[in-house]
């Protein structure tokens, strides 16, 4: 993972979150906003990390680079990229998201407990009581949308979730000894305040290392989760209606952020499934005593989409996906069509989009792999069918996906020798992680 650090003052960096990007592996630049010239684009990095400073957030006049800053946060906000601000940088994100940023009735500067909220989702578990560093005289109000993550006796507002994708914390969880040193070395002049949230400059150093440790492993913890890579779930061979069932559940949990999003592989035991289309019914050609017959279940379904047929041999993808921070389901499905056209590609086979009808194609006439999702609050299910080695009688039983003006193949048929469906799903779930790596990871 690409991230790029924006420091608005040389002694407020990363701190503890270097140390964790450099421990998994992630890439950190850190652009120094206060004299560097133009931001870097949307395309140069996954996660945008905002760090703090002594200015306001609306002294533009004193620091004309607040503007620049402020149209890159709410471009990558709409962009669908992760954020994570920390005190002045999470009241930017709270600014660019329509919520007011005030001075509080009284600065909080020292060691202090935030209490954390039922909420949270499960990735982004606190303990129910934290000890945490604060150096902040602001404080922003909850946006519209955003899920409160902590609060504390002097700031309700402590950190928030917004689209699961954008986190701000008010409070300095990657304090580190040395960044603590470097805040009370040049902004002395704010401990000369009087409140009852004030400590002295010797307080503030002579915090224990458990309070330091535990900080660091939530902090880490909570990275891991927001920017774990997709997971990949095969369940081997299934029931139709069983896996619908597994589907829905499996929304469930992610809608209430207690799994990340999944790409779920499967093969159907011999099945006809109808979507919402009108008329999908009526594409049904072979009896029910013929479908018995031959072992093929016929069942109604609430994707979208015609009639289909699943059966052995076919590499059926659910992708349980959380939409909320994108929340366009075309874009989705432009997505979903791209994994299976570079899969293919790696064989060797050019496939492609037609326009006005659903799914990938060989040479518009042959149709390879069919796509029918539905979503449910801006999670995905259901998905698509890509035709490996399947019994391909099969398809005689139903005009396959309403179509009149083509055929359906397989990747067997058109490479003319038998293809391994587990060398398919190996080669499908890295298209997978390419195409949605940075745009469907979990959150939440």
């Amino acid at each position: 993972m690409r991230i790029l650090c924006l420091q608005h003052v040389p002694f407020e960096g990363p701190a503890a979150i270097a140390d964790w990007a450099h421990s998994r592996g992630h890439s950190l630049h850190c652009h120094l906003v206060f004299e560097q010239g133009t931001l870097p684009a949307l395309d140069r990095f996954d996660l945008l990390l905002v760090m703090g400073g002594p200015m306001n957030i609306y002294e533009v006049e004193a620091h004309p680079w607040l503007i620049a800053e402020k149209e890159l946060i709410v471009s990558a906000i709409a962009a669908g990229k992760y954020l994570v601000g920390i005190c002045l940088g999470a009241q930017l994100i709270a600014d660019a998201l329509g919520a007011a940023v005030t001075t509080g009735p009284q600065a909080e500067i020292g060691w202090y407990p935030i209490q954390s909220e039922e909420k949270a989702p499960a990735w982004l578990e606190l303990p129910e009581e934290l000890r945490v560093l604060h150096w902040h005289g602001d404080r922003f109000e909850l946006p519209a949308g955003a899920t409160r993550i902590a609060s504390s006796a002097a700031c309700p507002n402590q950190a928030f979730l917004y689209n699961e994708r954008v986190l701000a914390w008010q409070c300095h969880l990657e304090t580190t000894s040395e960044s603590l040193a470097a805040l009370i070395e040049n902004c002395s002049d704010e401990l000369a305040q009087t409140g009852p949230y004030l400590m002295t400059a010797e307080q503030l150093q002579t915090e224990p290392a458990h309070t330091h440790n535990q900080m660091r492993q939530v902090l880490f913890k909570i990275l891991d989760g927001m920017t774990a890579p997709l997971e990949v779930i095969d369940w081997g061979r299934t029931e139709y209606e069983n896996a619908f069932a597994r589907q829905k559940e499996r929304v469930d949990l992610r809608r209430m952020g207690q799994c990340r999003d999944a790409l779920i592989l499967t093969e159907h035991s011999p099945v006809y499934t109808m979507g919402m289309r009108k008329d999908a019914a009526q594409h049904l050609i072979w009896a029910q005593a013929e479908c018995t017959r031959l072992g093929i279940d016929v069942v109604q379904s609430n994707r979208g989409g015609d009639i289909t047929y699943h059966g052995p041999g076919q590499l059926v993808g659910y992708p349980i996906l959380s939409l909320r921070h994108r929340r366009d389901l075309h874009a989705y499905l432009r997505d979903l069509e791209e994994v299976v056209i570079r899969t293919l590609a790696t064989y060797g086979l050019q496939s492609a989009r037609r326009e006005g009808k659903t799914g990938i194609w060989i040479d518009k006439q042959r149709k390879i792999c069919a796509i029918g999702v539905a979503v449910r609050s801006w999670i995905s299910y259901h998905g698509f069918a890509l035709n490996v080695n399947p019994d391909m009688n099969h398809f005689s039983g139903i005009v396959p996906c309403g179509i009149t003006d083509g055929t359906v193949t397989s990747l067997t048929n058109e490479l003319d020798k038998k293809v391994d469906i587990e060398e398919v799903k190996t080669r499908l779930a890295v298209e997978f992680e390419t195409v949605f790596g940075n745009t469907a990871r979990q959150d939440g």
